[in-house]
């Protein structure tokens, strides 16, 4: 830094030196004499502030250098790294909370979705899934939810159980209309069984992510889950009089009657129809719960 005051000083003499040599050679030519030193103290100025300017520059650069030491380095290393840190930690314990619910959800529909099967005397009609809603403990009474198709032209009904037990059911209500069905069954001799809570549809969103229970393809396939997001709400679908949430976790026959659940672990929607062809994909439909609910109350009140 030294070399800046010396050239300050150099600077300042010659400034002095310049305003002098104007005064002397004023008497004699004072407009050519004038004019030719103006543009030699400019040069010199500019001449001596350029080598100043990059004299101090290095200076002032070298002096940062060193600075710059390796506790610095290791320093600000070590912020950007804890910034990262904290930051995948947050990720991290994001995930892990959704990755928590969906065990948690999971669980849920081990113990409260089952099998539906139904005949017609001896004859097999169809089987699909249910979804328990309700237990009646002074009774030891279970109540499923299940599609009106899924029983349509049976007399004779069972749940099913993973271990490929069964129970006989009975029917209580059914709506066409609206695709849904009502059983119950004794709940002697049998156990781990949980209810699942029925939420509310009317609080789904665009995007929501849901999981779909249910026997795909049949009982080989006994309470699968597929994870989905909620692709639309209010659809309507071959003129069908009731309104649909669409979604796109995979679905097939057998999971009619089984549910879709929401994070809480909530019932939202029964799966009841899908779109199926080479060019289409992921287009899976349920009735909204809040009209199964509608359902079940006009049943309960009677």
């Amino acid at each position: 830094m030294k070399k800046f005051f010396l050239y300050s000083f150099i600077i300042l003499s010659i400034i002095g030196l310049s305003s002098y040599t104007l005064l002397a050679e004023e008497t004699e030519s004072q407009t050519s004499t004038i004019t030719d030193n103006d543009d030699s103290i400019e040069q010199v100025k500019e001449d001596v502030y350029n080598d100043i300017y990059n004299d101090v520059y290095q200076d002032v650069y070298e002096d940062i250098i060193e600075d710059i030491n390796e506790d610095t380095y290791q320093n600000l290393y070590k912020e950007i790294e804890t910034g990262f840190y904290d930051h995948y930690q947050e990720l991290s314990i994001l995930n892990d909370e959704i990755q928590n619910k969906i065990y948690d959800v999971v669980d849920l529909a081990n113990d409260s979705v089952v099998g539906i099967e139904t005949y017609a005397g001896s004859y097999g009609v169809s089987l699909g899934s249910g979804v328990i809603y309700k237990y009646n403990q002074s009774i030891d009474f279970y109540y499923v939810i299940t599609n009106y198709h899924v029983v349509e032209g049976g007399n004779n009904f069972k749940i099913r159980f993973e271990d490929e037990s069964t129970v006989d059911a009975d029917l209580l209500t059914y709506d066409e209309e609206a695709d849904i069905a009502l059983l119950s069954f004794f709940g002697l001799g049998v156990s781990g069984l949980r209810v699942a809570p029925l939420g509310s549809s009317g609080f789904l969103d665009k995007g929501d992510i849901i999981l779909a229970a249910g026997n795909p393809r049949g009982f080989n396939f006994y309470n699968s889950i597929t994870l989905g997001i909620v692709a639309g709400k209010d659809r309507s679908v071959d003129g069908e009089s009731i309104t649909y949430i669409q979604h796109d976790a995979a679905i097939n026959s057998g999971n009619s009657g089984g549910p879709i659940f929401n994070l809480e672990g909530e019932v939202v929607g029964i799966n009841v129809l899908k779109y199926a062809s080479e060019e289409i994909e992921g287009m899976g439909f349920s009735i909204p719960i809040n009209l199964v609910k509608t359902i079940i109350n006009d049943y309960e009140s009677k």
